[in-house]
C-alpha cells in the first residue's frame, strides 16, 4: 500500500517521490553497486531484497505494488534466522522477483531501455521510470486468461507504457488507473477490499491534489504533498500510521529522487537504516546518497501527528 509522484520542476526536471509501506518494520541497506561498470544506487530491503533507486546515467525507478495480497504477506515469507561467514546474524528473507528485475533494469542508460527490461520481466504494479528530462509511467500486472488457458499458466501479463508529457503530474497508489483492471479492484462485495480500495482512491486523490499546487517548486515541496494527514481515519491518509503487531500496513520510510543532482534521498520512519555515507559520497561517486535528518524527522512526525 504504497504512494508514487512525479512531477517535473523548472528548476530539477523530473523529481520522484513515494511512501513506502510494510506491515513490518524494514532493514534498509544503502547499496552502490559497480558491476558491469555501471554505478547504481539503490535501497535494499533485506528481508525482501526489494529494490528502488538511481544509476549514474540519471536513470531512476520508483514502483507502487498492484499485488496486494502478496504486499501484506510478504512479513511472513521470513524463511529463517541465521549466521553469515563472520558468525553475524542475519535476516533470511523471500526475495522478491521484482526487486531484482529493477535492479536489472538500472544497468540500462535511458528510461526507455530501462522500461523495456521491466516489461520482458513482467514488473507488476505501476512504475515511474524516468531521469530529470524524459519520464514514463508502466502500469503493468496479471490477469486470468480467457483463451488457451492452463493449469500450469493460467494468467498473462498485461501492460500498457506511457511517455510523461512536462505539464503532467503523475500520483498512483494500489489500483490500475490506465488499467482499471489491476490492483483493488473497485467493484467487490468484499468489506475489506471495499475500505482498501477506498483507501487506494483518497490516498491517490489527496496526494494528487497537494502536488499539482502552483506553489510546488522544490523536490521537498513533492515529498510534502505525501506526506500530509487531512483524514482522522489513518487508513486513508499517503502517510500512513499504524500497528505492525495487528498486520496494519505503515509508512516505513520515504524515498526521493533528484536526477538532476544524481541523488537518492530516503527518510526513515519505521525502519533502520545502514549506510556508509564517506563511501556512497566519495571521490569515486557519480550518484549521491542523502538521509533526512533525524532532527527533521522528529518534526516531520510532530508535524503529522497534528493534522
Amino acid at each position: 500500500m504504497c504512494v508514487i509522484a512525479i512531477k517535473k520542476l523548472e528548476k530539477y526536471g523530473w523529481v520522484g517521490v513515494k511512501n513506502r509501506d510494510r506491515n513490518y518494520k524494514c532493514d534498509i541497506q544503502i547499496i552502490q553497486s559497480n558491476r558491469n561498470d555501471i554505478q547504481r544506487l539503490y535501497i535494499d530491503d533485506m528481508t525482501s531484497r526489494w529494490t528502488e533507486g538511481i544509476n549514474e546515467f540519471g536513470v531512476s525507478i520508483l514502483s507502487a505494488s498492484f499485488a496486494v495480497k502478496s504486499d501484506e504477506k510478504e512479513a511472513g515469507k521470513i524463511i529463517s534466522k541465521t549466521k553469515n561467514k563472520k558468525g553475524k546474524r542475519f535476516t533470511q528473507g523471500y526475495y522478491a522477483p521484482d526487486g531484482k528485475t529493477i535492479r536489472v533494469a538500472l544497468f540500462e542508460k535511458t528510461p526507455e531501455a530501462a522500461a523495456k527490461i521491466l516489461i520482458e520481466r513482467e514488473l507488476s504494479g505501476a512504475t515511474i521510470i524516468f531521469n530529470n528530462n524524459e519520464a514514463y509511467l508502466l502500469e503493468g500486472g496479471f490477469t486470468v486468461k480467457l483463451k488457451n488457458a492452463s493449469k500450469e499458466n493460467p494468467r498473462e501479463y498485461i501492460h500498457k507504457l506511457v511517455k510523461l508529457k512536462d505539464d503532467d503530474v503523475i500520483v498512483r497508489s494500489n489500483h490500475g488507473v490506465l488499467l482499471p483492471q489491476l490492483g483493488y479492484k473497485k467493484n467487490t462485495d468484499d468489506e475489506y477490499y471495499k475500505r482498501a480500495r477506498l483507501s487506494s482512491d483518497v490516498r491517490y486523490e489527496v496526494a494528487l491534489k497537494e502536488i499539482k499546487k502552483e506553489n510546488v517548486l522544490e523536490p521537498s515541496d513533492i515529498l510534502n504533498g505525501i506526506s500530509v494527514s487531512p483524514n482522522k481515519d489513518k487508513f486513508l491518509n499517503p502517510i500512513r500510521t499504524g500497528n505492525t503487531e495487528k498486520k496494519e500496513m505503515v509508512t516505513t520510510g520515504q524515498l526521493m529522487i533528484v536526477p538532476s543532482d544524481m541523488t537518492l534521498h530516503y527518510r526513515p520512519l519505521y525502519s533502520s537504516v545502514h549506510f556508509k555515507y564517506d563511501k556512497l559520497n566519495g571521490p569515486d561517486a557519480k550518484t549521491f546518497f542523502e538521509i533526512i535528518s533525524s532532527r527533521k524527522l522528529l518534526s516531520f512526525k510532530e508535524w503529522t501527528l497534528t493534522k
